[in-house]
């Protein structure tokens, strides 16, 4: 028979192989919980940051993305200005030539 010490009262009880084995199985169980309980709590703390870190680079390729589609717009839009700008002189220049000719023609 073994004894154990209470650490509590200090008195020491007498208990068989079984007892003894119910008790360390208990003592066992009881830190096998606390440690699967931390460990879990770690792997949600791990999972949630991570989950928060592929947010945050998704959110930032969808920003350089959309500055990349504004700036080809912008692009785009300043080209379409020019060439009808281009377009829009000349064919001012056209018409004040044929005013010209339409003038001259009055006056011979």
């Amino acid at each position: 028979m073994n004894e154990i010490i209470c650490p509590n009262c200090k008195k020491t009880f007498k208990v068989d192989e079984a007892g003894f084995a119910a008790i360390l199985k208990q003592v066992r169980d009881h830190q096998f919980e606390e440690e699967l309980q931390t460990r879990l709590n770690l792997a949600d703390k791990e999972k949630e940051s991570a989950v928060k870190l592929a947010e945050a680079a998704i959110r930032n390729a969808l920003q350089e993305q959309l500055a990349k589609k504004d700036s080809a717009l912008a692009e785009l839009k300043s080209q379409s200005e020019l060439v009808l700008s281009t377009h829009l002189n000349k064919k001012e220049t056209e018409i004040n030539q044929l005013k010209a000719k339409i003038d001259t023609i009055e006056v011979e």
